[in-house]
């Protein structure tokens, strides 16, 4: 792509000396003068958002000195790749090529794309949601190849590789490898990390592995096995001393809760190096689904005035509670909107939880996918509700899954799947029921209505050109970008 590749050229050659000097230095004043060339170089809404970074630098945010200290203790490359992969081709040069194939193609583009290569997994998780197929079900090399260079041609550098386990993937660093140009977030158990391993994630340094872990030892093994939480004791040690960059996954559930939203839990991830913590709420999906480790509506308020304290006061380099952060994605972000997920079949499901799929990457293109009636329906509905502590279509805004599924005849990912849409339809009701009054008790009376304003349509290509042709820059401002 020649257009691509002058932006690029043009970009690095005004940007080479600061990056040079975070890498070496990685002092949160060179972190705010590279965001400041960025911005300049950017389109909205990333325009926006790297000012806002800049100036979050500048004033010296504590989530921004974080990310300066975390750059002290890693590899050089690691950091490289971060600032040139991350922060350079897909925030600033991936927008700018984002924005001209949005106007190709007329169809708005996701950020970034999650691929679960493999279904296969060396544990047996309770309540996992992918299905237990060992490898009966995974994607060539020549696939997940092609995949990639499609959502690179979209000017899309962030993958998020999930699973399965992907460090069973025969041909994972073999992508890493391929597309040094891109970033990967690798959700991992954290049980196959070895010597050998670290050493190799730290020479390639376009990955962050994001580990798996339930609380402590006894919640830990007893939702993933014995024995997993010294494995991932031994994974985070191993990352640590080759400069890798690591987060914590955290599945939030009933039985797991005080743990979870403890002062000696969130001590304990800091003391251990995790640079990022995700929380995933526990969802009844999958081969066998549950409603019985479902955080009830009391837990998850509790969770968000937690997570949020946590999110904001610097001591991670990120903390963000899925579901419970929707007003700082505006909702939703499935079926193109924001991600997408390519399962190990081939299948393109709105998210990893959404298991229901319409079109295969092995009958369809990319882009194809993206401007399908399944996908643009789901982009034209968002947010499902004004309120965007609700924005899940599964636990939130039930009646929305059920009537995409089929409006479109949407087929089951999972021999299981559909029971999310059937017989646990009256109790996901009752679930989306209490925590209304949670959500707007938050909404309106804590002043996020005001400050995160819901604005439907944004992600419809004809919608968002009625009213943002002439000012992107009004658009950024809707979205508080």
């Amino acid at each position: 792509m020649k257009i691509l590749d002058n932006m690029k050229n043009m970009m690095m050659k005004q940007a080479s000396k600061l990056v040079t000097n975070v890498v070496r230095n990685s002092e949160v004043e060179d972190l705010a003068k590279l965001l400041r060339t960025l911005e300049k170089f950017a389109k909205e809404p990333t325009k926006s958002g790297l000012r806002k970074l800049a100036e979050g630098a500048e004033r010296k945010d504590p989530m921004l000195v974080k990310w300066s200290e975390l750059f002290k203790k890693a590899s050089p490359k690691v950091v490289e790749k971060i600032i040139n992969n991350l922060i350079i081709n897909e925030f600033a040069v991936g927008e700018k090529v984002r924005q001209e194939k949005m106007h190709e193609y007329e169809v708005v583009l996701p950020k970034l794309a999650v691929i679960s290569p493999t279904y296969a997994c060396n544990l047996r998780c309770v309540g996992c949601y992918a299905g237990l197929y060992g490898h009966k079900y995974q994607l060539s090399k020549e696939e997940i190849f092609s995949v990639i260079r499609q959502f690179n041609d979209l000017g899309i550098y962030f993958f998020i590789i999930t699973g399965g386990e992907p460090f069973i993937y025969p041909y994972l660093f073999d992508v890493l490898e391929e597309f040094n140009d891109s970033y990967f977030m690798i959700y991992t158990n954290g049980t196959l990390i070895d010597e050998e391993k670290a050493k190799r994630l730290a020479e390639l340094g376009n990955a962050t592995l994001s580990v798996s872990v339930e609380g402590f030892e006894e919640m830990t093994d007893w939702r993933r096995g014995k024995g997993v939480f010294k494995k991932v004791l031994n994974a985070w040690e191993l990352l640590t001393k080759h400069g890798v960059i690591y987060g914590a996954s955290i599945t939030a559930t009933r039985k797991n809760h005080d743990l979870i939203t403890s002062d000696e839990f969130w001590n304990f991830l800091k003391e251990h190096n995790v640079a990022y913590a995700w929380i995933f709420q526990f969802m009844p999906v999958g081969m066998d689904p549950t409603m019985d480790l479902v955080p009830t509506p009391e837990q998850r308020y509790e969770r968000f005035l937690i997570t949020e304290e946590k999110r904001l006061n610097g001591d991670f380099a990120f903390v963000a509670d899925f579901w419970n952060h929707g007003f700082l994605t505006h909702g939703c972000l499935a079926a193109g909107s924001k991600y997408l997920h390519i399962n190990a079949k081939g299948y393109v499901e709105p998210c990893v939880f959404q298991q229901f799929a319409v079109d295969s990457i092995r009958e369809k293109s990319i882009i194809e996918i993206l401007k399908s009636p399944f996908f643009e329906a789901y982009k034209r509905t968002i947010p499902y509700s004004n309120n965007l502590f609700r924005p899940c279509p599964i636990i939130d805004n039930p009646r929305v899954l059920r009537s995409m599924v089929k409006k479109f005849n949407a087929i089951p990912q999972h021999s299981g799947s559909e029971k999310v849409i059937t017989e646990l339809a009256p109790e996901l009701d009752k679930l989306a029921e209490g925590w209304k009054e949670y959500a707007d008790k938050l909404w309106y009376e804590k002043g996020y209505a005001e400050k995160y304003p819901a604005k439907r349509g944004i992600y419809n290509y004809e919608t968002r050109m009625r009213r943002y042709a002439d000012n992107e820059e009004k658009l950024a401002l809707d979205k508080k970008a």
